[in-house]
């Protein structure tokens, strides 16, 4: 390639919004990248936090015969007790991984959850 061909291309470049291009001639090729490539984060940003069920079993809010104090827009601790998962006879406790609000109940009692299913969603102060 020669210098004049270079240089058109590259002038070329610069008034388009591409970031790189790759030319190819016969035999000759040639890859070029402007220095304005800007690295922008796509990491969605969410002030809500999952409590994920730590196994498979059957959700619980409340001892049978009782009602659920669980509502959506409650304040919760860190390590507060959302509920627990029955398996058999095996109960694990389901706790707020942080302190915050209740925004999100994803199951009700009774349900079948699954191991790491999202079960509610809590906003972090």
């Amino acid at each position: 390639m020669d210098v004049t061909t270079l240089t058109a291309l590259s002038k070329w470049m610069e008034d388009t919004d591409l970031d790189e291009v790759t030319w190819r001639h016969g035999k000759d090729s040639i890859s070029l990248k402007t220095g304005n490539i800007q690295s922008e984060s796509c990491v969605p940003v969410s002030r809500l936090q999952p409590v994920l069920s730590p196994s498979v079993g059957i959700f619980r809010s409340s001892v049978p015969g009782h009602t659920s104090n669980l509502q959506e827009g409650s304040k919760t601790d860190k390590g507060a007790e959302l509920g627990w998962i029955e398996t058999g006879k095996n109960r694990e406790s389901v706790q707020s991984p942080c302190a915050g609000i209740l925004k999100i109940i994803a199951i009700k009692d009774g349900q079948a959850a699954e191991y790491g299913q999202p079960l509610f969603f809590v906003e972090t102060e």
